[in-house]
């Protein structure tokens, strides 16, 4: 471990009990102990059981209901009558309790929908799309979280690599100063060239300085997000270019926002299939059989069961019916069109961040001659200040330049990584990226 690294780490306490992750790691973390993919499954779950409970809506229900009933005083039947008889009339006076004080009855009942209009296999089909939305909205958000993981994973990948070469740079400095002021001491220089230097060097840790708050910023958003001190690994494999078609292919077909709309469109199939059963009879068995009840004259004479069917056919209803029909019918030309267009939108995006990776593939490798060239000409720029060919400012230009180079070549990898992201994202795929399966180069 050299110095540099070491005052990183000195710098900033926590990454000394950072865990080493690799890409592949940190996302099978996340994935799992990701608290908004967390929620998002609980609410696929809740889905789940609403569709469990729609499939349950056409069987027939058994209830097991009783009551008990304390009156002031029996029902009474009370006949108060003149009865003509050959002899005259003779006065009849009854009085018959129907009901004893205490009333208590306990019974099965029971139902059974036979046809409700469609309205049933209609709700079961809609919480069946409603579920299977649910899932693909899981899906939509675990590549929302895989994108942002790398961007972040690669941040401080970046950040760090610039701290690096802000921290070279301030050696570089620091040497070629303590040279300008031993060239002053001997008179081989003016004053103006070691006050060059210093001023160079002073820049240089403003520069260091400040990548050093760009690293802290970059590993406390990773850090966040896995909820753990993490260590990234920085990327080590060939900037491939994948081919397109196959991902135009999976995107087109299989992308989960599309097949989100496939799911709503289902569900206002269902929701017009249910508002059509609006203008359909029902038709119903009932029954009831009584298993206990008071000794009364009254219960004797109900039926111990009984059993019956029930029809209904709405005529005129003030549920606004029509209204909603055309509701769902609109409902559905909506998802359609949705569709169409988010289909339009992500076939854009994979070609965008498919060029992207190109560019940021093509630059990396252009930036490594540029790399080369500034190494050469700083390594001369700096013999040449030596044997005082060449002013204090022609090497700082020269060592401004190598920086820029090489910080330049690591912003490339790190677009290349970010716009592959996207790109495998899209595709469903993310194993290139994570565990470095082959591609096939585009560009042959």
């Amino acid at each position: 471990m050299d110095w540099r690294r070491l005052a990183v780490l000195a710098c900033f306490p926590a990454m000394l009990m950072a865990k080493p992750l690799s890409l592949d790691e940190a996302w099978q973390q996340l994935d799992n102990d990701s608290a908004l993919l967390a929620a998002e499954r609980q609410a696929s779950k809740r889905a789940e059981g609403a569709r469990d409970a729609a499939a349950d809506l056409g069987l027939p229900s058994l209830d097991l209901s009783g009551s008990y009933v304390q009156l002031e005083k029996p029902l009474r039947l009370e006949i108060d009558e003149q009865l003509a008889t050959p002899i005259g009339a003779l006065p009849i006076d009854i009085a018959l309790d129907l009901t004893e004080r205490q009333i208590y009855r306990t019974s099965l009942t029971g139902a059974f929908p036979i046809y409700a209009g469609g309205r049933i296999e209609a709700a079961q089909k809609i919480k069946q799309a409603e579920l299977e939305a649910s899932m693909q909205q899981v899906e939509i958000r675990r590549r929302e979280r895989f994108n942002l993981l790398v961007q972040r994973y690669y941040g401080v990948v970046l950040t760090k690599q610039n701290l690096d070469l802000r921290q070279q740079q301030v050696d570089a400095r620091k040497t070629h100063f303590d040279h300008a002021t031993l060239l002053e001491q001997q008179g081989q220089i003016a004053a103006v060239e070691r006050l060059n230097a210093q001023v160079a060097l002073d820049n240089a840790k403003v520069e260091a300085k400040s990548a050093q708050h760009q690293v802290k910023l970059a590993q406390y958003a990773l850090n966040s997000l896995l909820q753990q001190a993490v260590e990234p690994t920085p990327y080590q494999r060939a900037l491939v270019v994948p081919p397109l078609a196959p991902l135009e292919q999976r995107v087109g077909n299989e992308h989960p926002a599309l097949l989100l709309f496939d799911a709503k469109q289902r569900q206002a199939k269902g929701a017009i299939a249910a508002e059509k059963g609006r203008y359909k009879p029902s038709l119903g068995l009932f029954g009831s059989y009584t298993l206990a009840e008071d000794n009364s004259i009254l219960s004797h004479l109900e039926p111990e069961w009984f059993v019956g069917i029930r029809f209904s056919m709405p005529i005129f209803a003030n549920d606004g019916r029509s209204g909603r029909l055309r509701a769902a019918r609109s409902a559905e030309l909506e998802a359609r069109y949705r569709r169409q267009q988010t289909k339009q939108d992500l076939l854009l995006l994979l070609q965008s961040q498919h060029q992207a990776v190109e560019q940021a593939a093509y630059e990396y490798q252009a930036y490594a001659s540029t790399v080369e060239l500034a190494t050469e000409n700083r390594r001369l720029r700096q013999l040449a200040f030596q044997q005082g060919l060449a002013t204090s400012l022609q090497l700082v230009d020269a060592d401004q330049s190598l920086t820029a180079a090489q910080l330049a070549r690591a912003q490339a990898q790190y677009h290349y990584l970010v716009a592959l992201a996207q790109v495998v994202s899209l595709g469903g795929n993310f194993e290139p990226l994570l565990i470095g399966t082959n591609w096939e180069s585009s560009n042959g």
